[in-house]
Order: C-alpha cells, then structure tokens, then sequence
C-alpha cells in the first residue's frame, strides 16, 4: 500500500509552475510504473509533463474519468514546515499536493483488479497558467481515450478531516478573458460628452459595464 503521508510530502516539496513540472513527472511516473507494472489492461500515455493512464474494463459501456493538476504557483513558502518547498520562489499553495496524492490513492485502488468500465486518469499540467487540459485536448493527446464522465476534487481546509462537500449547481470557478477594441475620436476631459460618448453608452448598457465609468473617471481626475 502507498504511503500517502509521505507521497504528499515528497510532492509538497518539489512544486513547480506550469510546463516545467518535471521533477513532478518523473516522480508520478515512477509511482504510476510501480502500481501498473506487468498489468495488460493499463496504458499511459504522456504529453509534455501531464500523464494519462487508461484501464480499460472488462465489458465497458463507459469511460469516467478523473483529474487532478500537478503544477505548484510562484509563491514564496513561508510555513516553517520540515516539508517545505525546496524550490526557490514555488510552493504548492492550492493543494495540488494533495490532490495528486488522492489520484494515485484511487489509482492504487483501481487497478487492484479489473473495473467493469474504462478508467482514464488524468494528470495535468499547467492548471494555473496555460490551461494544460485544453492544450492536452487540442494536440490530440487523449487520442480516442475521451471519458464519457470527468471527476475531480478540491481542498478545503474549512472542512473537517473525512467530509466530503458538493453542490448541485456551480461548485469550482472558473475565468475567461474578453478583449474589446473600442474606435473613437480623441478629446480632453474636460468635454467627456464629446469624443468619449460611446463609453459613457456602453457603460449604461449593463450593470457589467461599470468598470467602464469607473475607469472614465479615473482617467478624468487623472487628467484634471
């Protein structure tokens, strides 16, 4: 049986920003080679440093899928742990961690015998910077290993040891970036009604436009 405390530890000490998880690779790799070893029904791909790992079933009518993101954030560790980051200006402060020593747990418990349906583990890259999952998908790394269902978990330390929380609607966030181009004359502040009246529109439009006004008057007290 893994040893899970000291997994999370090993991992806790070597994180590393997006892309460059290769500490962390090599590392997954040597446990996930030595819980599949001389297994016929276990394949791994790899692309750039994220790991799949696929156990087909013994009479599938699916494939369910799970996650977790390997990569650490530019955070300075300040903890005073004796498992603390030994790498300069990283720290796995979002419990990927954690969340990597879950998916090899589940891993173990998986391939102990031959699961009825497919299984596919994923292990990605990037999560915090470049979006690893969709960079995987888009070069075609999971081939035709595409799970009809996808899981996946967070830490909370809120929670108390052993619970399990969820929702029925939106649990994890989620960002996206909208880029606008805005064409207009130039003008002065001091006759913002002029040459500005398309951002003063825009930002009437919706209470989401606000940031607009906001940045107006920011600009105009700037200028004055």
């Amino acid at each position: 049986m893994l040893d899970y405390l000291n997994i999370r530890r090993d991992l806790h000490q070597i994180p590393e920003i997006g892309l460059e998880e290769y500490k962390t690779h090599a590392y997954l790799m040597q446990v996930i080679d030595g819980l599949t070893a001389g297994l016929d029904f276990v394949e791994i791909r790899t692309w750039r440093t994220g790991i799949l790992v696929f156990i087909k079933g013994s009479s599938p009518d699916k494939t369910i899928g799970w996650r977790t993101d390997i990569d650490g954030l530019p955070i300075v560790e300040d903890t005073g742990l004796d498992f603390a980051s030994t790498h300069e200006g990283r720290m796995h402060a979002c419990g990927h961690d954690m969340h990597m020593t879950v998916a090899l747990g589940l891993l173990e418990q998986a391939v102990s015998t031959q699961p009825t349906h497919n299984l596919l583990f994923l292990f990605q890259p990037a999560e915090e910077n470049e979006a690893g999952g969709m960079l995987m998908y888009e070069d075609g790394a999971f081939g035709d290993w595409l799970p009809d269902e996808f899981y996946g978990l967070h830490v909370r330390p809120d929670l108390k040891v052993g619970d399990i929380a969820t929702n029925r609607g939106t649990l994890f966030a989620g960002t996206c970036e909208v880029k606008l181009t805005f064409k207009g004359k130039g003008g002065h502040a001091a006759f913002l009604m002029k040459p500005t009246m398309l951002w003063l529109r825009l930002a009437t439009l919706s209470p989401r436009c606000r940031p607009l006004s906001v940045v107006m008057s920011i600009l105009s007290r700037e200028r004055l």
